[in-house]
């Protein structure tokens, strides 16, 4: 397991994953991005660390801790889900029968506990290209925080997880 304690900051953290809607190649701006312009916004208004985000074809996985001094998780949480929506606006398989459907057909995450919890969901975040087979190496997905952790001598460059 890569040693990523020196890496956190101190707060509540928390993995999420958000799913996306599908995308016509007419649109004029993939919903991906303009999600993660609108991430830059929140961070502004309701101050967070996004400490990993990886960008699939159909989700969003990352992982958020917020400040210290405690943040407001649900109004933070409640911004990210109303920009979303705004994002997704048209698109008929982010409908549900109430919010509650909607947030678990879209919306899902929960608290890590500690360094170890840390640590096997930031693997697991960076590694899950190659676990759903859209990449033979972690390095082959540009769509993630792997890289800056790269650099960073986290992760060396030919990282693999043990198990996946």
């Amino acid at each position: 397991m890569s040693e990523l304690t020196p890496y956190r900051i101190n707060g509540d953290t928390y993995f999420f994953t958000l799913a996306l809607p599908e995308w016509s190649a007419g649109e004029t701006m993939h919903p991906i991005r303009a999600l993660c312009l609108e991430l830059v916004k929140i961070k502004q208004m309701h101050p967070f660390n996004l400490d990993a985000l990886v960008i699939l074809p159909k989700y969003v996985q990352g992982i958020l801790t917020l400040p210290d001094q405690g943040g407001d998780l649900a109004l933070l949480w409640r911004q990210i889900k109303a920009e979303f929506i705004k994002l997704a606006g048209g698109y008929d398989d982010l409908q549900g029968d109430d919010e509650d459907d909607l947030d678990r057909k879209r919306f899902f995450g929960y608290p890590l506990r500690g360094d170890r919890d840390f640590a096997l969901h930031m693997n697991f975040l960076h590694y899950n290209p190659v676990n759903q087979g859209l990449v033979k190496g972690v390095s082959d997905w540009p769509y993630s925080t792997f890289f800056q952790y790269v650099q960073q001598g986290v992760y060396p460059l030919s990282w693999r997880m043990e198990s996946a």
